[in-house]
């Protein structure tokens, strides 16, 4: 039976884009419609976050009627991760995004309550190009609901991919749409004084106040998930230039360079006209890389990314409209704003600010040109992207000229901030870790169980693979230097690998890293008539009978298979648990071990099943495997450093 409470967040998403569109208008009528702006403000940020908490019902009460949840969760799926489902999915992922923007707007509600002579007006501004931004994220929402019902009510969810079961993957997007939600507020800051020509004093606070804690997450997120890619995907790396990710990058470094631009802005006004296209520029790429990320064009080129959907185009017309909006302020308000000189000399410290924040901006450009190489080929007819040496190449000089800046600053003394001081020690030491990281070496091999090879110095014995009795997943055991190194492969119910993470030795003078490739899968699939025999390299196989019966929510399809030898004859029963929307199935053992069988299909009139034939346990387990053995001097220093620039961010924002 389907429940009241997906037409309810429904309903809470129309309020928040119906709202929000009201306080903008409401805005525009100056001091008398003040109070109505306010308050449809203030029901456009409840309402976003009630469909929210609705969204987190439907996933805690197993509401499978609803699509997205039926796509993202089921029964069995731990506590962490049915919360976690919620932005799973491109339709979740964009009401959390919606959730943080509404959020932050009761934040800039209380900061529009303190008015001055000169700011009532622009705080006005500010908040109705806020609320306007809130608006198209709650179209965006509608346009792809995460309430919309399924074709058929499954008694089960289909559960979460097992890439994302990971306690780092449950925090990495919250805490990057939070950061992407308050690059807003710069943005709305700097076109509401544009429109009320206000003094910068009145914004510019408020501005890097926000800034400081968007660029502050945008990194933590950034990390954590450069961390997961270490960690889980056996990248041998942390950081593999998938475009995807690249796309958090390029608002980040924006945001870095806008940090600093406020900053001078507050003593050199000349500064302020590059300040606006900082905070105009550093929200734009956040929609570009939701575009690039959503609109399935990176589809071939990164492991991250969301099948193609109409909603891509929207979020690039939104994108357009953005940039050519803010540009088009900027230029007729730029008689209104300082003319005076960005530095008065090139030995001076705004000039090395201004240098450093430059070369920002080119770093950011060349990862913005790689990331967007699919999208650029395809326009000239086949999609191709760039290698990872392109960005090595390229970005590896700007970044030694920028510590060479760094180093500067901290010798003459211009980097006094504690918040400043360790953001900035924590960069050279990242920079530092992945030069030294880069130096390790690599090299891939092919081990039997029991054999020993000595690798890169290190002696290597592969002692073999290791099944769970469940069937959940399998270990890859290794022994280095008389130390015990296990990759875990978790496993599909039908034995096909799901997700797969790298063993790590962690010593003092960094990582050694072991990284399996799983042999070819030897499975086989027959179809097999009713009463018909058909071979295989071993054995016979016949279909006798199929029953099936209900049980609860499922129905139990049982076949009736013999095996011969030649000389003896056994049956076996393999099964599907079948639902609307599918079924499982797990492989039966069969013959002593020696052959594993999974019924995969039965034909509507029953007159034929489909069989998968795999391997025996312990063919597998006898199997050489190929293993990609790294080592990874220093690099939990880089790890130490982005923690130390992520505190450094929270630290200053106590010093602001």
């Amino acid at each position: 039976m389907t429940s009241a409470l997906p037409t309810c967040g429904e309903l809470l998403l129309a309020l928040s884009l119906g709202t929000a569109l009201l306080s903008c208008l409401a805005a525009i009528g100056g001091d008398r419609w003040r109070r109505i702006s306010r308050l449809a403000a203030l029901l456009a940020a409840l309402a976003a976050l009630g469909s929210a908490a609705v969204l987190f019902a439907l996933f805690l009460g197993n509401h499978f009627e609803v699509a997205y949840v039926m796509g993202y969760s089921s029964k069995s799926l731990p506590l962490l991760y049915k919360v976690s489902a919620f932005w799973a999915g491109q339709q979740g992922s964009f009401l959390l995004w919606l959730a943080f923007h509404a959020a932050a707007s009761l934040v800039l509600l209380r900061w529009s309550r303190a008015r001055t002579n000169d700011s009532g007006s622009m705080k006005d501004a500010t908040l109705a190009i806020f609320l306007l931004l809130e608006a198209v994220l709650a179209m965006l929402t509608l346009a792809k609901s995460p309430f919309e019902l399924a074709e058929a009510i499954p008694a089960d969810g289909a559960g979460m991919n097992p890439l994302l079961m990971d306690p780092w993957m449950a925090i990495h997007p919250p805490i990057l749409f939070l950061g992407y939600a308050l690059l807003a507020v710069p943005l709305a800051c700097s076109a509401g004084a544009l429109l009320t020509r206000t003094p910068a004093a009145s914004w510019l606070s408020t501005a890097r106040s926000f800034t400081l804690v968007a660029w502050s997450f945008l990194g933590a997120g950034i990390f954590i998930g450069a961390y997961w890619a270490y960690k889980v995907l056996g990248w041998s790396g942390f950081w593999g230039w998938d475009p995807v990710e690249s796309s958090s990058l390029v608002p980040w470094l924006l945001a870095c360079a806008l940090l600093h631009l406020l900053a001078m802005a507050r003593t050199r006004p000349g500064v302020l006209p590059v300040t606006h296209l900082a905070a105009l520029f550093t929200y734009a790429f956040v929609l570009y890389g939701t575009f690039l990320t959503r609109s399935g064009i990176l589809g071939d080129f990164s492991v991250h990314s969301f099948a193609g959907t109409s909603i891509g185009l929207t979020l690039a017309v939104v994108n357009g409209i953005v940039v050519l909006a803010g540009l088009a302020l900027l230029f007729v308000r730029a008689d209104s704003l300082p003319q005076t000189p960005m530095y008065d000399s090139h030995a001076s410290r705004p000039f090395f600010v201004l240098l450093g924040m430059l070369l920002l901006v080119f770093v950011a450009a060349i990862v913005f040109v790689g990331m967007s190489m699919p999208l650029l080929t395809q326009l000239m007819g086949k999609p191709a992207a760039v290698d990872t040496s392109f960005y090595t190449k390229t970005t590896a000089p700007l970044a030694a000229i920028l510590a060479a800046l760094m180093l500067y600053a901290f010798a003459k003394r211009w980097i006094q901030h504690r918040g400043a001081w360790l953001a900035h020690i924590g960069t050279l030491l990242a920079l530092l870790a992945i030069v030294t990281s880069a130096s390790g070496t690599s090299e891939t091999v092919t081990l039997a169980p029991g054999e020993t090879q000595t690798i890169a110095g290190h002696e290597v014995t592969f002692e073999g693979q290791q099944f769970e009795m469940d069937g959940s997943s399998k270990a890859y055991v290794y022994t280095v230097d008389g130390n015990r190194a296990a990759a875990m492969t978790k496993l599909k119910p039908s034995g096909e690998d799901a997700a797969r993470e790298p063993a790590i030795l962690r010593g003092v003078t960094g990582d050694l890293y072991l990284a399996p490739t799983p042999p070819e899968d030897a499975r086989e699939e027959i179809l097999l008539k009713r009463g018909k025999m058909q071979m295989d390299d071993l054995f016979a196989y016949r279909y006798e009978d199929v029953t099936m019966e209900p049980e609860g929510d499922h129905l139990r399809v049982t076949a009736d298979v013999a095996i011969t030898d030649g000389e003896t004859v056994e049956h076996a029963a393999p099964v599907i648990l079948a639902t609307d929307t599918g079924g499982k199935s797990e492989p039966v053992s069969v013959m002593d071990g020696r052959k594993r069988l999974r019924l995969t299909g039965v034909s509507s009139d029953q007159g034929a099943i489909r069989l998968e034939l795999l391997p025996s346990i312990e063919e597998l387990e006898s199997q050489p495997v190929r293993l990609q053995f790294s080592t990874k001097p220093w690099i939990w220093v880089l790890f130490v450093g982005a923690g130390l620039v992520v505190i450094g961010g929270f630290v200053a924002m106590k010093e602001e």
